[in-house]
């Protein structure tokens, strides 16, 4: 089957207030599109798991917070861990679980986990209140929120929605029409509809459209044999993120050798499932995620997510150009009260050293 993920860049129109509208909710809907169990520590039979083995022993510990349950999402940190990448740094991973109660950026912040990823605008607001944190990459070069469609009857830009019906969390409503009416569409020309996380509306061709996670939904329906068009927020001009990986100021700067270490061998994770997203999503099935897990799904999910992780500059890639972007658009819809300086948000240096000039390192 074939997935279509045509980026077609929005029309003018738009104001800084209403795209950061958008922005400013992804925190609130995020957990929408998962599903799961929670579960916590490393996998059984993976190196982080051989406590007391004198191998174990001379491997430093890192305990990742995840910004999220066990799935193939974060399946580059679990094939860095079954490859032997992060052995082969002399670190000893634990992955800790997210889920619905639990923050990532907390758990850093506390110093329950020395790395860990979460919503770009949950971390922004945390570093505003006066939190240490710094974000040193990003798992996805942008956000997995879309208006998702079929690919008989696609939206390619948002100027499609017109003349539509679209299913939508109502949390995200107010947000997806401040869009529509940014994009200059009246919004008697567009029915917006409630929906949970499950998208059989849209399989069964009630709707023309679904906002939610590319990477859950769009995924549900491709395992159903049904293409999909997938509008991205960036592609109706939200600037974003997915899951920024962050750490504390204080843990960069006693420990940035042992940070570039993990990043490396995180790098070089995501390039094997990228490159493998049959095999790495069996990794995750069979020895990381929760047991209700479906091969199948989380293949087409590693599939589907490569576009998403993939950067001419490298995997986990975080750039402060476009971070600024994303405070400037926080700050004017009011989400942030004041300016921020990315320079005082994002420190790039982890990932030069462990790229060290190179855009990919697996050969």
């Amino acid at each position: 089957m074939t997935t279509h993920t045509k980026r077609v860049r929005g029309g003018g129109g738009r104001t800084r207030k209403t795209v950061a509208a958008v922005v400013a909710t992804m925190a609130v809907i995020l957990t929408a599109g998962c599903s799961g169990s929670s579960s916590t520590g490393a996998a059984e039979g993976s190196p982080a798991a051989a406590e007391g083995s004198p191998a174990a022993a001379e491997l430093t510990p890192v305990n990742d917070q995840l910004g999220w349950l066990k799935i193939t999402q974060f399946g580059g940190f679990f094939n860095a861990d079954a490859n032997g990448y992060y052995k082969d740094e002399g670190i000893a991973p634990t992955f800790t679980a997210g889920g619905p109660n639990i923050s990532g950026w907390q758990s850093v912040s506390s110093g329950k986990a020395q790395i860990g990823d979460d919503d770009n605008t949950n971390v922004l607001l945390a570093i505003e209140k006066g939190e240490p944190l710094v974000v040193i990459g990003a798992i996805f070069q942008t956000s997995p929120f879309a208006i998702i469609s079929r690919a008989d009857n696609p939206i390619k830009t948002i100027q499609d929605v017109k003349g539509k019906t679209i299913a939508l969390p109502e949390a995200a409503k107010q947000q997806v029409e401040a869009l529509i009416t940014a994009a200059g569409i009246s919004l008697d020309d567009v029915e917006l509809v409630p929906a949970g996380p499950d998208p059989s509306a849209l399989a069964s061709g009630q709707v023309d459209g679904y906002f939610g996670y590319a990477t859950a939904q769009g995924v549900a329906l491709q395992a159903q044999g049904i293409d999909v068009e997938t509008l991205y927020l960036e592609d109706m001009g939200v600037p974003s993120y997915g899951n920024v990986i962050i750490t504390t100021k204080d843990e960069l700067a006693k420990n940035k050798d042992l940070l570039v270490r993990y990043m490396r061998a995180s790098i070089k994770g995501y390039e094997y499932l990228n490159a493998n997203p049959d095999a790495g999503a069996k990794v995750v099935v069979d020895s990381y995620g929760p047991p209700d897990l479906v091969l199948a799904n989380e293949q087409l999910t590693a599939k589907f997510q490569a576009d998403l992780i993939k950067s001419d500059k490298g995997v986990l890639n975080v750039d402060p150009t476009k971070m600024q972007k994303i405070i400037d658009a926080l700050v004017a819809a009011g989400t942030l009260s004041g300016p921020l300086s990315a320079a005082d948000v994002v420190d790039t240096s982890v990932l030069e050293e462990a790229y060290s000039g190179q855009t990919t390192l697996l050969k």
